[in-house]
């Protein structure tokens, strides 16, 4: 029974580890034909290049880590509490009142899909320990060196799909992903695992590449969220307590340099302006319950452009306004306090690693939509089921 569970969860490492190391294929067509002017007729958004069947591997390799804890959980006829409440919060809170009022049932699979980081990160609780981070760290040390060789060949051969800089060169260079907000998401994180995961030998080799690669991107996000991880990474324990003030400080000065940073005028007014208005309309638009559960995706949109649904859809590529629509103004709330006393909490307990991640999320959710942005959306799950559950933890316990 024993060496069966070891063999599962060592099944379920290695998978998460495998999905990570596929990152590049799942974009990869739409990454280089931002190379090619052949392609630039092909590429938008709302329609993909990359098969929807390589596409669907991610969803597939969650699903498939699922079913291997929950026979887990069958085998030894135990399952955690932490899994239970998890899990019974999605149900009683969001899937059970969404389906109430759902008439499309892919709209309804949509929603679902969204939820999927959290509901593995339920299942992932107890399975993840230090050693697992580190070899992902690895891994994403080698994507992130494709990446960058990606991104320069963009840099100096792409016909600028998203403009061009004021030496006629590319403007924005998202190697190995489609959208620059995404990659600049995913470099973040290999700085995150670079700092607290990553061997210092890779992460002495990377360290001088990551400014660059996200400067690459021109993203306002990432170079934003940077400077805020140093700030929060180097200071003093007793100055954690005026994080709050400091991160509003940080805030409005970036506010008013990003523009300078990234090469992009009028960055804030297009882009934070654009979110603000999203989630703005949102907000108007919003249900007390999840009436309107899985409209708030990139799925939905996919599907109504493939089988011409008449369906309007809000737009979403923020996470706090994909909140807002798929799961209602009753649980928006609740997340919203929830997040406030854990931030408050957490600065605290002077732990900045939690503190640095979860600022991270939360900058980062203003413009990405975190649960449908691959690989983030993996590492998002596979951290949180290590911060609230570690396999650690698991250890300790089964041997008092």
């Amino acid at each position: 029974m024993t060496l069966s569970k070891d063999r599962s969860i060592t099944t379920i490492e290695f998978l998460i580890l495998l999905v990570l190391l596929l990152t590049p294929i799942f974009t990869i067509q739409e990454s280089l034909a931002l190379i090619s002017l052949d392609f630039r007729q092909q590429i938008n958004t709302s329609n993909t290049i990359t098969s929807t069947y390589i596409k669907a591997l991610k969803d597939l390799f969650f699903i498939i880590i699922i079913l291997m804890s929950f026979l887990i959980i069958a085998q030894s006829l135990s399952v955690k509490r932490d899994t239970l409440r998890f899990l019974g919060v999605i149900l009683f809170l969001i899937l059970l009142p969404a389906y109430y009022y759902h008439t499309n049932i892919l709209v309804y699979l949509s929603g679902i899909r969204w939820l999927l980081p959290f509901i593995l990160a339920a299942f992932l609780f107890g399975h993840i320990d230090r050693n697992l981070l580190q070899k992902m760290g690895t891994v994403m040390f080698y994507i992130f060196i494709a990446h960058f060789l990606i991104q320069i060949s963009q840099f100096l051969f792409s016909y600028g799909y998203y403009g061009l800089n004021s030496f006629g060169l590319s403007g924005r260079n998202p190697g190995i992903f489609y959208v620059p907000s995404t990659a600049a998401v995913f470099i973040l994180m290999v700085l995150f695992f670079s700092k607290f995961y990553m061997k210092k030998s890779l992460e002495k080799k990377i360290s001088y590449l990551i400014p660059i690669s996200i400067l690459l991107t021109a993203s306002g996000t990432g170079v934003g969220v940077y400077i805020i991880f140093f700030t929060v990474y180097y200071l003093r324990e007793k100055y954690i307590r005026f994080m709050p003030v400091i991160l509003i400080f940080i805030g409005i000065t970036l506010l008013l340099v990003l523009d300078y940073f990234t090469g992009r005028s009028g960055l804030v007014e297009d882009s934070l302006g654009a979110r603000y208005m999203h989630f703005k309309e949102a907000l108007v638009h919003a249900t007390l319950l999840p009436e309107y559960f899985g409209y708030g995706t990139a799925t939905a949109e996919l599907i109504r452009n493939k089988f011409n649904f008449g369906f309007i859809l809000p737009r979403t590529d923020s996470f706090y306004a994909s909140l807002i629509v798929n799961l209602g103004l009753i649980n928006f709330s609740l997340i919203v306090i929830g997040l406030f006393i854990l931030f408050v909490r957490l600065t605290g307990s002077h732990d900045k690693e939690k503190l640095i991640f979860f600022i991270i999320c939360s900058s980062i959710a203003l413009t990405t939509s975190i649960t449908e942005s691959y690989p983030m959306n993996l590492i998002f799950a596979v951290l949180i089921a290590y911060y609230l559950n570690p396999k650690e933890q698991n250890k300790r316990l089964l041997s008092t």
